[in-house]
């Protein structure tokens, strides 16, 4: 009997009858917090990591969504398998053009859309309303998922979590009563999840750990249990292998770090992330490898206790069942994400936690739960101590927002938040740079090299203040330093193109300019450069009218500035081409601020210029 009774108490509640009402205002209060957490997007800027790759220069945008939008999705590009997300972006550039404030609202949205769907799909697997509702109002404000939506290229997390979280509600519904139609929609948005970024492969072992608890299949079901899910685990297996294949020689694979580090550092971020989860302070945009460290006492300790708490885990696994399925769901669904297998040169990252948070709070949310059961008398503590734990995440989670506003206060606060972190300087001083707050600039970039005197990007990045100081020797012996350092040859070839251009050598110029494309023929600033010299140049044997169009057209595909338009009118008046010159000059000027500036004076001259050789 004893043990009959412990058993009993480890089942999830049941839903009441009268539950309906309760879970629509649970739900409405969960968007209501996403709202007021993550309001402050509007207005965010892009920040200057990966953003401009996905949403300004991507070549396959146009403007314009069509069916061959979702045949390219299927292609890799930037090293990434992940066809949702791509058709996703697609469309918020038909929708909003270069615009962030869409695409952040639309994160948002999302987010919410998958907390609901998570609260849904908890209820759908008995649990009671209150821990449902605690555990989805964890996910929904955790500050740790701000990465994943004030970052407008995590739009994979969010879709991600949109298809992961349906997939946990599809499959509740299917093992209510199992039908070809039900099994489909799990199909469906396990498909969805894995197409949108392929982290959502662990899907199907999570699904295994909820046959364990809530849904208590016996274990004489378990080989049953298995196959019903291979067709998820093909899933899996084809969005893993689409990932290795696309990044197989893309940057990503370029950081050599010993896997004995990797090791090391694996065990010592699911510390990390435990920590995180529990008290998410000094969060940041980059956490940098620290060698050093790996080998000290202190990691050592992490991993053991990882360990140490596995293993406990595992001996209380009958008796707190949830604990075992939120710790190990925890532990394999941040398997994809450890790094095991090197695909850049961060140690960790908040947005991993995306999905693997869901484990922690259900074990947290579940254990309380069965404590107030067994102490009524503490019941009304144990609510109020959880809505104050959410109240509290979502204003640490509202602040966090706030540094993803611009590059410089997102860096600038990486920076301040990590120690020896010479990639936040760099970045940082590349914003201040982009700014034109030269001395701030030269201050990050020469912190970063103090950290790591052979970082080649910084030293770039420093060459290219140089030049536009006007210190083009120093800038020439930096971009020697950078070359020797292994920084990216594009952007040396491109700095010293500039520092050519600045020193009246044009040929040199277009020379490096040709150098940069060549080696990475999507840098539209490059093509744009090359192409106003092959214009406007004073030597007519180094201009190239057709060849200024055609990199002038490739620039204001992916990044149709007032500027950039300014360099295909000049190309078009190179080449004959006046009416094509003034009607483009005619775009270039329209997309100006209000008021007057110089480079509108400038814009307003030459298309005066054109249209008189157009009549």
């Amino acid at each position: 009997m004893p043990a009959a009774r412990k058993r009993a108490a480890a089942r999830p509640t049941p839903s009441a009858p009268s539950g309906a009402r309760s879970d629509a205002a649970v739900a409405l209060a969960i968007a209501l917090l996403v709202a007021a957490v993550y309001a402050p997007v509007v207005g965010h800027e892009f920040v200057d990591l990966d953003d401009p790759v996905y949403f300004i220069e991507n070549p396959n945008l146009d403007g314009r969504f069509g069916l061959d939008d979702v045949t390219r999705a299927f292609r890799p590009y930037a090293a990434l398998w992940v066809p949702v997300t791509w058709i996703s972006i697609a469309i918020d550039n038909a929708l909003y053009g270069v615009d962030p404030t869409g695409p952040l609202v639309t994160n948002a949205v999302l987010h919410a859309v998958a907390s609901l769907l998570l609260f849904f799909a908890l209820r759908a697997l008995s649990l009671d309303t209150a821990v449902a509702a605690f555990i989805a109002a964890v996910f929904a404000v955790h500050p740790v998922h701000v990465e994943s939506v004030a970052w407008a290229t995590e739009r994979k997390d969010v879709l991600m979590g949109v298809g992961f979280c349906g997939a946990l509600l599809a499959y509740a519904r299917y093992r209510e009563r199992p039908s070809p139609g039900r099994y489909a929609a799990l199909f469906g948005a396990a498909a969805f999840a894995m197409l949108a970024k392929p982290g959502a492969a662990t899907l199907p072992f999570a699904l295994l750990l909820l046959d364990y608890w809530p849904l208590r299949r016996p274990l004489a079901d378990a080989r049953a249990a298995v196959i019903e899910k291979l067709p998820l685990f093909a899933l899996s297996v084809l969005a893993s292998a689409m990932t290795v294949a696309s990044q197989t020689g893309g940057a990503n694979t370029s950081v050599k770090i010993s896997l004995l580090y990797r090791a090391l550092n694996a065990g010592r971020s699911y510390a990390d992330y435990a920590i995180d989860a529990f008290c998410p302070s000094g969060l940041a945009v980059f956490y940098p490898y620290r060698a050093d460290e790996l080998t000290g006492a202190a990691s050592i300790a992490a991993c053991a206790s990882v360990v140490l708490v596995s293993a406990l885990t595992l001996w209380i696994g009958a008796a707190k069942r949830h604990l075992f399925v939120g710790w190990f769901w925890f532990v394999g669904t941040l398997v994809p994400m450890l790094g095991l297998v090197q695909m850049g040169s961060q140690a960790r990252a908040d947005r991993y936690l995306y999905l693997p948070l869901i484990g922690l709070a259900l074990a947290v949310g579940f254990e309380v739960h069965e404590l107030a059961q067994r102490r009524p008398a503490l019941r009304r503590a144990i609510v109020g101590a959880g809505v104050c734990a959410v109240i509290a995440l979502a204003i640490a989670a509202h602040r966090q927002v706030g540094y993803w506003r611009d590059s410089t206060t997102l860096f600038a606060h990486a920076a301040a938040v990590t120690r020896d972190n010479s990639a936040a300087h760099t970045m940082l001083g590349k914003a201040y740079r982009q700014r034109g707050e030269h001395a701030s600039a030269e201050q990050a970039l020469s912190a970063a090299l103090q950290i790591a005197p052979d970082h080649g990007d910084a030293r770039a990045e420093l060459a290219l203040v140089y030049v536009e100081q006007g210190r083009i020797d120093d800038a020439r012996t930096e971009l020697a330093r950078a070359a020797q350092s292994g920084a990216d040859a594009a952007k040396v070839a491109w700095a010293s193109g500039l520092a050519a251009e600045r020193s009246g050598d044009l040929s040199g110029a277009i020379a490096s300019y040709r150098e940069a494309l060549r080696v990475d023929p999507e840098r539209s600033e490059v093509a744009n450069n090359l192409a106003w010299l092959l214009a406007t140049a004073s030597d007519p044997s180094l201009r190239a009218p057709q060849e200024a169009i055609e990199l002038a057209q490739r620039a204001a595909r992916s990044n149709a500035e007032p500027s950039v338009l300014d360099t295909l009118a000049a190309a078009y008046a190179a080449a004959g081409r006046y009416g094509e010159a003034a009607s483009t000059q005619a775009r270039a000027i329209a997309g100006l601020p209000p008021g007057g500036s110089p480079l509108r004076a400038d814009l307003e001259s030459r298309f005066e210029r054109y249209q008189a050789l157009a009549q």
